[in-house]
């Protein structure tokens, strides 16, 4: 028995009309987007319709530019999804009508609108905890379907919810897993990185300041990465810049773990040194050491500025500073460290002028608040 044909109204008109009649049909929410478009006899293009919108409503908007649209009934064809937003729109759509009657509307209004990827792992941000048609989900019998189907939007294979970093010694992730395994091997930038996101922290968007440093010629240095977690800098540094050797602070077992995995991986294992445990111990016995030193912690390295400079060897060398700054405040606060730099520099006696080089505004961090970068150049006189 042949099946029924899947039939749809179409309009049509010029090919030459075809890019202003879409933006009109989309403007006036007359334009069925789910559908593909089709070729039609004489040149002719036809975009699918909603089922309500009415031949003479589109007629109105059509001939308001002088277009004469043709109406027709095809069968149609589904429209590849290319936008992952409103694949992941569809998928939460989907699974609403089927188990969520009482908080559809609520969980369609809330879709996110990002989401970070750590190879597989997609996470979605931390505020979906606190929304109670979400939470709902979440303790839904068939929650699972929800998470597949929020994978195969994104092309993931695991899931999880992203959460404040945890207030300890170790700035742990405190990443909740909803699906798949916290594991995460990915490559980035042609760098390999091995983690576990529910232990360690990793942040994505920093992406431009670690190709930035990526970038910088460290032939021959010695480098100190007083914040090294998981390699974020210590990487690109080995890898890319070619350091000779990078001496990496690190207090939380858990990076530590995933360091020396993606240095394996990278193939620099023999170029890394791991100074596990408190960096004000470790930075105290690398004094004189250093060509450079990275201070990538936020919001604030200050607690190691004295030690790091003293690290440098004695003919000087950079320094990397991270820092959350408000915007307004750039400038002096630029001016305030460089003036805090020197007057170590004199206090022990090392002979450095101190130079602001560089300043990086990496991203916003908050509302008026930036996370920066200040490259320092301490060079003896």
């Amino acid at each position: 028995m042949e099946q029924p044909r899947n039939l749809h109204p179409f309009v049509a008109v010029h090919r030459h009309e075809g890019e202003i009649a879409h933006a009109l049909l989309k403007q006036h929410l007359m334009l069925n987007s789910d559908l593909s478009p089709q070729e039609v006899e004489n040149g002719k293009v036809a975009f699918p319709l909603i089922e309500t919108a009415t031949q003479d409503a589109v007629e109105a908007c059509l001939q308001s530019v002088d277009m004469s649209p043709i109406f027709y009934t095809l069968e149609a064809s589904i429209q590849p999804l290319v936008d992952p937003h409103r694949r992941l729109a569809k998928a939460v759509e989907s699974w609403a009508n089927h188990h969520a009657a009482a908080t559809h509307a609520d969980l369609l209004s809330s879709v996110p609108s990002k989401w970070e990827r750590l190879g597989g792992l997609i996470l979605l941000p931390a505020d979906l905890s606190e929304q109670p048609s979400w939470l709902e989900v979440m303790n839904h019998p068939q929650c699972e379907d929800m998470w597949l189907g929020i994978l195969d939007a994104l092309k993931g294979d695991s899931l999880g919810i992203q959460a404040p970093i945890a207030n300890d010694t170790f700035r742990s992730s405190q990443v909740n897993m909803l699906y798949g395994s916290s594991e995460v091997r990915f490559l980035d930038h042609g760098i390999t990185y091995i983690f576990d996101a529910a232990k360690v922290m990793f942040s994505s968007g920093n992406v431009t300041e670690r190709r930035r440093i990526g970038a910088i010629s460290m032939e021959g240095e010695t480098v100190i990465d007083a914040y090294a977690g998981v390699g974020y800098y210590t990487l690109p540094m080995l890898v890319h810049s070619q350091a000779a050797h990078v001496h990496a602070c690190e207090i939380n077992p858990a990076s530590i773990a995933g360091l020396q995995a993606g240095a394996a991986a990278n193939k620099v294992r023999e170029c890394l040194t791991v100074h596990e445990g408190d960096n004000q111990v470790s930075l105290a016995s690398l004094v004189g050491m250093a060509d450079r030193c990275h201070l990538g912690l936020l919001p604030s390295s200050e607690p190691v500025w004295e030690l790091a400079i003293k690290a440098l060897k004695s003919q000087g060398g950079w320094l990397h500073v991270h820092m959350n700054v408000e915007e307004e405040r750039i400038p002096s606060w630029m001016e305030a460290t460089r003036n805090r730099f020197q007057a170590w520099a004199d206090q022990h006696d090392l002979g450095f002028e101190v130079h602001n080089r560089h300043l990086e505004r990496v991203k916003w961090f908050a509302p008026f608040v930036r996370h920066v970068v200040l490259d320092l150049e301490c060079r003896r006189v």
